[in-house]
């Protein structure tokens, strides 16, 4: 592209019941300007600009071979057994990361003891997983917002907005307190939680921290996500949660966020230009996320992909339309790797290639599904 355009991203988030896509422009050395939400370019409008991404994952490392076998030795899944192997490799999943150490216990560190019972039932009360929930999300949250302020090049003190966003886990006091004491956030930080979105909470989030700092300009907004789907496992006999405990896995992602006018963003800035979002028409079965006796339920359905590929075009078309765009017009593509006919469906719904998606393609191989903190995986590369 001519030196003298911005580049133009799509971070996508594609899976129903909603579908949520942001535009971000990168500034370059003679950039025009940016477009405001309505659509119009002005110097004097403040963008968030995205000053740092920093990622993580929990210490347990199970390539998928590993985890195939847990699930073939789970009592009462004898129906759903002789097709594990085949949905398991079809996940196009090669590796993800667990908090505990069930999957891999020959990796367990020493004083880490296994959650669920030795008799393969993974009977566990869904208040003793959001324990252990806790116990393992606060210092993996802290380190990874910890690295997002140190790479934005920011002072703590210059937080004013946090978000947290899971679908996993909560507490109250919640993360947003561990953070604010064991990173020395000011007392004073705005607050806001996010919960139940799944996979697109992060977005949310984004959104949140996003509106935050346009309306403060000079101050900033650390927005984390963190999910453990791996303290949820409950297998049970059926081909839908088999494809849940195929796909999902722990991550986390943390981003730094301030208000900036065009003259004041640095070169090669990342910044939130517009954001949308759509409830799909007949979709809200999609994805449903239950608080069960046992665990939190995340089901998926298998028309997921179909709704995707008859939806994503027109929104995304109507989207770029707003902002002057079209889809030629966009650099690089962010789409969330929700599963790998997700990212197919998004490929055929908006006539993209693997070299298009490629960073999505390499994020769901080595890390699988950790629904929000996903797609800031893929941006990040």
């Amino acid at each position: 592209m001519p030196a003298d355009h911005a580049i133009q991203i799509v971070l996508a988030y594609c899976i129903v019941p909603l579908l949520s896509f942001l535009v971000v422009l990168r500034s370059v050395r003679k950039a025009k300007g940016f477009y405001s939400r309505d659509g119009e370019r002005s110097g004097s409008t403040v963008h968030a600009v995205i000053a740092s991404v920093a990622t993580g994952t929990p210490q347990y490392r199970c390539t998928q071979e590993q985890a195939l076998r847990v699930a073939s030795k789970v009592p009462g899944t004898k129906s759903v057994r002789p097709t594990l192997e085949r949905l398991y490799r079809n996940t196009c999943i090669g590796s993800r990361h667990f908090a505990v150490p069930d999957f891999t216990p020959q990796k367990r560190a020493e004083g880490d003891k296994a959650l669920f019972p030795a008799d393969g039932s993974y009977e566990v009360p869904v208040d003793v997983r959001l324990a252990k929930f806790k116990q393992k999300a606060a210092p993996l949250v802290c380190d990874v917002s910890l690295r997002a302020i140190k790479e934005s090049g920011v002072d703590v003190s210059q937080i004013a907005k946090l978000v947290v966003v899971s679908s996993t886990g909560f507490s109250g006091p919640g993360l947003d307190c561990d953070l604010i004491k064991n990173l020395g956030l000011p007392r004073s930080v705005d607050r806001t939680m996010v919960g139940l979105m799944g996979c697109a909470g992060a977005l949310h989030g984004l959104r949140v921290a996003s509106d935050f700092v346009i309306a403060h300009p000079g101050e900033c907004a650390l927005m984390v996500c963190v999910e453990l789907s791996s303290l949820h496992a409950n297998f049970q006999d059926n081909t839908a949660n088999a494809v849940s405990m195929a796909l999902f896995a722990d991550g986390c992602a943390a981003t730094v966020l301030k208000g900036a006018r065009k003259a004041e963003c640095p070169k090669g800035s990342l910044v939130v230009a517009d954001s949308h979002s759509w409830l799909i028409e007949d979709s809200e079965d999609g994805i449903t996320v239950d608080i069960e006796p046992n665990s939190i339920v995340c089901v998926l359905s298998k028309l997921v992909p179909k709704i995707i590929a008859n939806s994503v075009g027109p929104f995304v078309d109507g989207f770029l339309g707003r902002n002057s765009m079209k889809r030629k017009d966009v650099d690089f593509w962010v789409v969330h790797p929700g599963g790998s006919a997700i990212i197919t469906e998004v490929q055929n719904g908006l006539g993209l290639t693997e070299e298009h998606t490629a960073d999505s393609w390499a994020v769901l191989g080595e890390y699988g599904n950790m629904l929000s903190p996903t797609s800031m995986f893929v941006l990040s590369r």
